[in-house]
């Protein structure tokens, strides 16, 4: 069986993709998805933290949806890719040949090589599944340990809180939500966290898990033992690529390297989302952000970059709601820019709203230059407006001296 266009994953970016291409060049568009539909994962904590039972409120395509369409969809698991022939083949031992190859196989959680990790009781969360599997054990005076206090994991020890579990959290980084603001943020974070009885123990990972056949305890690397009901991992993520495409060049992350066209190191072969790299609107290099909205945006621009049409880059849009506070940040934060090599630091600055009183946010700039890099809030629904105020000023190049100029108070 063959077609022009074969799309592999059935996330966001992979759904909205085959839909995409199948609408531009009108040619035979399939897309093969280890879930009986395309849905959502962006918002599967708001799920956990209201008991929902179904999928239905997270569906972007059914089968039918796409379809109508002019996709055709296969439930099934991809095994292997032959490149050399154009191939893909299937768990059910058929064999799709292709034109092009999009991949939009997202990422596999993290585990930690230690002893218990595979007791029952241990989860992660990526999925709908691991969402259901969490719900089914988050009751009212029960212990969890959350182990990794990225985004995700907030969010999910804010979900469990709000359902009667006790939690723990743990981080290697001395701070909550370090990966993806700064430390005063950092520290706003940690307050809020508290004020919800969330426990927070930075600069320690887990050790061991011990338990009769299901987790029972949690020893950490500082030594101590915490009694726990069940444990979460959210200690990042790695690029699931299909087996066979091992000579495909990869960045330090293990996720493909991919051009301006999305292009990987194979012409007739894509890559979107989770597993691959993407172009930073700022500096121009090449950078992994396994975020869904970059998916999004990247699963768009698809048709167009397989016309020859490149994109700039994109800017970095993060935004979460845990623990009663908005969360946003827009371009660059510290960690990405010490990975890109930037020189930067950072201001807190103040902003005087009409009703509102005055709000402090903070921004990432290049030293030196003063360019700004990124902006950051931790805080109330007045920083949805503010987001757009500063992309457009970091889109433009202005600079951390211009801020005053547009009424804000920089804080040394």
């Amino acid at each position: 069986m063959y077609y022009d266009f074969v799309v592999v994953g059935g996330g966001v970016g992979g759904g909205e993709a085959s839909v995409r291409l199948a609408r531009f060049f009108n040619k035979p568009t399939l897309l093969i998805s280890d879930y009986p539909l395309v849905y959502s994962r962006m918002t599967l904590s708001y799920g956990l933290k209201q008991g929902v039972k179904t999928v239905d409120p997270y569906v972007v395509y059914t089968p039918e949806d796409l379809r109508g369409e002019g996709v055709t969809f296969i439930h099934d698991r991809v095994v292997a890719v032959e490149p050399d022939r154009n191939t893909v083949i299937l768990g059910s031992g058929r064999r799709v040949e292709y034109g092009v190859l999009v991949l939009a196989t997202g990422s596999k959680a993290r585990f930690l090589d230690i002893d218990g990790v595979s007791l029952k009781g241990v989860f992660t969360f990526q999925t709908f599944t691991d969402m259901l599997g969490l719900s089914s054990v988050a009751e009212p005076g029960r212990r969890a340990l959350v182990a990794g206090t990225g985004m995700i994991g907030l969010l999910v020890s804010d979900a469990l809180s709000a359902r009667g579990v006790k939690v723990y959290t743990v981080d290697i980084l001395p701070l909550p939500g370090l990966t993806a603001v700064e430390e005063p943020l950092a520290r706003t974070i940690l307050n809020k966290m508290k004020l919800k009885g969330v426990e927070f123990m930075g600069g320690v990972t887990v050790e061991k898990l011990k338990g009769d056949r299901r987790v029972e305890e949690a020893i950490l690397t500082n030594g101590e033992r915490l009694q726990v009901d069940f444990v979460v991992f959210s200690v990042g993520v790695v690029p699931n690529i299909p087996q066979g495409l091992e000579g495909l060049v990869k960045s330090r992350e293990g996720a493909l390297l991919t051009d301006n066209l999305f292009r990987t190191s194979r012409r007739d072969i894509y890559a979107i989302g989770d597993c691959a790299t993407t172009m930073d609107l700022q500096t121009g290099e090449s950078i992994y952000r396994p975020l869904g909205i970059i998916a999004s945006y990247a699963a768009k621009l698809l048709p167009k970059a397989m016309e020859g049409v490149g994109y700039q880059g994109f800017l970095a849009y993060q935004v979460e709601e845990a623990f009663s506070v908005l969360f946003m940040r827009v371009g660059l934060n510290g960690l990405e820019a010490r990975r890109l090599g930037v020189n930067y630091s950072y201001a807190l600055v103040e902003l005087k709203v009409p009703g509102v009183g005055v709000t402090r946010n903070l921004v990432v700039y290049e030293k030196g230059s003063g360019r700004l890099l990124g902006w950051q809030s931790v805080g109330g629904y007045i920083a949805s407006y503010k987001s757009k105020v500063f992309e457009h000023m970091i889109k433009s190049g202005m600079r951390l001296e211009d801020l005053e100029e547009k009424g804000f108070k920089v804080l040394e």
